[in-house]
């Protein structure tokens, strides 16, 4: 009998398991020592305010940090699997980079992530209004946690001015669109898809993705919407679309806090959608919708 393909590759699932647990390990322990080296401090981040004059630093170091800990670590991983110098086209090639792309995929992809918004929100505002109060101090510290958190990428994401907007569309929406899509599906879904069903490298890889985020307020929004991008590649294959629908996300997400606050994944004050009689109209029919834009999205995948 000829040995499943989990047991024939479960070297390279392992390998694969251990890289990226060793880099969501290094990535926040690389960004507290490059916050502490740009003048910050744990207090900074736990009151609030006071980092207007460092802006600029954190925003580097925030760059700085998804290009050294994220994307660099990939590429050299991908020159070594495909024994060729870094940067070269058979390394972007491995990574799902490279070759020509239906932009029709890319605009239904990006289509479906917005769709799948009112049910982020939903499943956000449900946690809000049932689970963090029944988990008593527990779920207060949840709570507490994400207000700290967006506090902080609030400060972080204000502008003063429109090329100031722009900074930082470059620092957290497209920087973290490429470096995190670089390693979730280019390399790690990537290498998964080898040792198991696409399916099973999907799930395994969206629910790494929300874990890497450390926000235990949107672990299943977040989960959500890794396997939303995870499948996005799986059929595409080409790393552009997901790297275009992540974009995307994350834009909508700093609009959100420009237009007046909002939060990583659920926007502003979600659970109080969830008591607006339009707004249980308002979710079957997105998801009927995002199934529609899906069957469309595979057409377009499977003729490609």
């Amino acid at each position: 009998m000829l040995p499943d393909r989990f047991t024939a590759n479960r070297p390279s699932f392992f390998i694969n398991t251990a890289f990226l647990l060793g880099v969501m390990v290094l990535y926040p322990v690389a960004g507290a020592l490059l916050f502490s080296l740009s003048g910050g401090s744990a207090e900074m981040v736990l009151v609030g305010g006071g980092i207007g004059a460092m802006l600029p630093k954190l925003r580097f170091m925030q760059v700085l940090g998804q290009l050294l800990v994220l994307a660099l670590p990939v590429l050299v991983l991908a020159a070594v699997h495909v024994r060729r110098r870094l940067f070269s086209p058979e390394s972007f090639r491995f990574l799902g980079l490279g070759g020509g792309v239906d932009s029709r995929l890319a605009w239904f992809g990006v289509a479906g992530v917005f769709l799948l918004q009112p049910l982020l929100y939903t499943v956000a505002g449900l946690q809000n209004l049932f689970l963090w109060p029944a988990l008593g101090e527990a779920g207060a510290e949840v709570v507490r946690q994400r207000a700290v958190m967006e506090g902080f990428i609030s400060e972080l994401a204000g502008a003063g001015s429109l090329s100031e907007f722009f900074v930082v569309v470059g620092v957290l929406a497209l920087v973290p669109a490429v470096s995190e899509e670089l390693l979730f599906r280019g390399y790690v879904q990537g290498n998964y898809a080898a040792s198991m069903r696409p399916l099973y490298a999907v799930l395994l890889t969206g629910t790494m993705f929300a874990f890497f985020h450390m926000s235990a307020a949107n672990l299943v929004p977040l989960a959500l919407l890794g396997y939303y991008i995870g499948y996005i590649y799986s059929r595409s294959g080409n790393l552009a679309v997901p790297m275009s629908v992540h974009f995307v996300n994350n834009l909508s997400a700093l609009l959100l806090l420009a237009l007046g606050g909002g939060s990583e994944v659920a926007g502003p004050e979600p659970e109080l959608l969830l008591g607006m009689a339009w707004w249980w109209a308002a979710v079957p029919l997105s998801l009927l919708l995002f199934v529609f834009v899906m069957r469309r999205f595979s057409s377009i995948a499977s003729a490609s």
